[in-house]
Parts: C-alpha cells; structure tokens; sequence
C-alpha cells in the first residue's frame, strides 16, 4: 500500500499557530502504516526528546526538523521573515541544526522571529536536509533577484509543492516544475499541516485571534491545513491540476526517499557528568580542597586532624575511577557562588553528607568526621550511579 513521510507538521509548539499535540499525529500516523514522520515548528525545536520518544514508542522514525525564519540580512533589521525548512540528514546534521536554532536565538538574529540570514543558510553543510517550504519560501519572495535565485536554488536538496488552489500558490507550483527540470532537482510534497482535523483547525483559529499579525494574510482562508492520506493529496494534486499523476506520485515518493536518507537519530540517555575545565578538573579541584583546608583551619572550622586529608585522599580517588570529579567541582562551584551572593542554601541533603570532599568544598555543611557519617553510601567504585 503507497504511503507518504510527513514532515512538514505543525504542532502546538508552534505557538499560536495549532491546537494539536504531537502524540496525535504521531497515532493517526501509526494507524496509517506511516514509517517516517518529522516535526517542522515554526522557528524552535522545542521537546524534540519528547517527540523522539513517543516516534520510538510507535515504531516510527523520528525526523528531526524545523520550519526555519530566513532574512535577506540581519543589519539593517527588515521584517522579511521566509520560510524554510532543515531536516538532520545525520547526528552531525542533528547537533549543527540545534546549533544553528541557538544561533537564530540570539538578539542580533531576532527581529519579530529568530532568523538565519540567507548568508547562513547558504553555508549550512550537508548534513542537512534543505527543503524550500512553502508560499513564504525565499524561492517565491525573491524570484525576481536573478543573482540569489540561482545560489537558493542550486543549494536547496528538495523543492517543496503544496495542492492549495489560490492563485500563488498555483503560480509558485509551476514555477517549481519548471525550476525541477532546470536544475535536476527532485520535487517533494510537503503538507503545511497544522491540525489533525478539522475540529482542531477550528481550534487553532480561535488561537490565532491572539496573534497580532498573520503570516499568510487573506490567503490563509484558502488553505486547508489538515492531516492528509496518501490518497487525499492524490486527489487534492489532481485537482489542482497542474502535475500529472506520475509526477505527484514521484513528489510523493520523494518523501519517503528523503526520510530514508535520514540517519535514526540514536540519544545516549546514560548518566554523564559535567566536565568544566577539561582535562584540568581534577587538578582545579584539589586547588579548592587545599585553599579551603587551610581556610577552615583558619578560621577554626575543623580541628587539626589527620582524618580530614586521609578522607579527601580516598574520596577523591573514588571520584576519579567513577568520573565524578568534574560534577563535584560543577557543585562546589555553584553553592560557593550561592554563599557569596547571600542566597540560602541547605545544610545537607542524603547520602552526600558523608563526603569530606564535599563539606571541605563548601557543597556540605556537614563534617563526617565529627559526626562520623559514611562515605560509601554516596560514592563507591563499585557502584556507578549518579551522585545524588
């Protein structure tokens, strides 16, 4: 049975712009046999995990994407804002997507949306998926600039069709075709979708009455940006009436084919520990221990006992063995910060109040050789766990 991968889909993510979950889309796909399906939120990738997670649970590949906000420069700031959208090809293509949306984040790429400049986009690598969107693509909005034309065109891997009916969009459909030809370039249906069904949409308008602008404009009113079938958008193609039923058929396939050249996005979910200075952590950390031994000497915190270093000396060959080290730094780090700046903190919390190297670190208030707690019961080498 012909099936298609949907990876143009909004979810309530994008804000303002859908009332509908991921995990609805993610089971109406299932029910359908679907084996890929990627999320296209306008601007973020936000809870991809949980998205990863729930594809996982269904059987289906996760595609990790984003409907990206282009501009043709960032200085001086103009409200151009078009779409596009980026696919992880690979986990280098994962990490430098998440990179480039941090990028986009930044308040010198923000001007009403989080942008990439076409500059950046043109330098995205190939480890990512370029694929033109739809009516607000830089394809449509600068099909007039000859010189950009031909570089947008050379670098996106996919031109994108949709079956809306309003004159653009027409308009901008056969001008893909004719684009398609001209550079060997594969077209690929992509469904804008935003609502599950039609219930939803209903819902997503009385969300967009919060919104101060609209994106589409009146045409908006002549799309309908519900959930497909394979069969539906043939039907929806056929209508239109501009690709013949091979070509939608290839544009549909080309779907699939996309989503097979996409790596399985695979998520190391062990426990990890910080390392703030490299290779160097544990030598900074045994700079605290000294300069705060002497200090609570010093200050007449600690008595004078040999006890204090033998502990430190065990522990911290303990810390080293479960690579720890760089977390208890990370911790001593943060509640030394919390001490200076005033802010409360607890005396102690569980097993941790055994460690020597923790209460000399300031992470602790709690001196285990007065009170003669235990140290194994929060860190031993033969129990990697993370610290509490």
């Amino acid at each position: 049975m012909a099936n298609y991968t949907p990876y143009h889909v909004h979810t309530w993510y994008s804000l303002l712009d859908s009332a509908t979950s991921p995990e609805m889309y993610i089971k109406k796909a299932a029910e359908l046999g679907m084996k890929s399906f990627g999320f296209s939120e306008h601007g973020n990738l936000f809870n991809w995990y949980e998205k990863l997670n729930l594809c996982k649970k269904h059987g289906i590949k996760y595609l990790h994407g984003v409907e990206c906000y282009i501009t043709s420069t960032h200085v001086p700031k103009i409200k151009d804002n078009m779409h596009t959208i980026l696919i992880a090809k690979n986990m280098e293509g994962f990490k430098e997507l998440n990179r480039l949306m941090f990028l986009a984040n930044q308040p010198d790429h923000t001007y009403y949306k989080h942008r990439l400049s076409i500059e950046e986009f043109l330098n995205i690598s190939d480890n990512i998926i370029k694929i033109s969107a739809c009516i607000q693509s830089p394809l449509w909005k600068l099909r007039n600039d000859s010189e950009i034309m031909d570089a947008l065109l050379k670098k996106y891997d996919y031109y994108e069709v949709q079956y809306h009916k309003f004159e653009d969009n027409i308009e901008f459909t056969k001008m893909l075709c004719d684009y398609a030809k001209k550079y060997n370039k594969p077209l690929i249906v992509g469904t804008d979708t935003h609502s599950i069904n039609q219930y939803k949409a209903e819902c997503r308008t009385m969300l967009q009455y919060g919104k101060t602008e609209s994106d589409w404009g009146d045409s908006e009113n002549a799309c309908d940006l519900t959930f497909k079938t394979y069969e539906q958008l043939v039907e929806l193609f056929l209508d239109q009436g501009i690709m013949s039923k091979e070509t939608i058929f290839e544009a549909l396939e080309n779907t699939n084919v996309m989503a097979d050249s996409c790596e399985e996005i695979v998520i190391d979910t062990h426990d990890k520990y910080p390392y703030l200075y490299g290779d160097k952590d544990e030598e900074v950390l045994w700079d605290v221990l000294h300069k705060n031994y002497e200090d609570k000497l010093k200050r007449g915190v600690i008595p004078e006992n040999p006890q204090y270093l033998a502990n430190i000396d065990e522990e911290m060959a303990v810390f080293k063995k479960v690579n720890m080290v760089g977390f208890m730094l990370f911790m001593s780090e943060m509640m030394t910060w919390a001490k200076e700046q005033h802010i409360a903190t607890g005396f102690s919390r569980g097993s941790v109040s055994g460690s020597t190297v923790a209460f000399i670190s300031n992470i602790t208030d709690v001196d285990p050789v007065r009170w003669n707690t235990i140290f194994s019961r929060f860190c031993n080498e033969h129990r990697v766990e993370a610290g509490d």
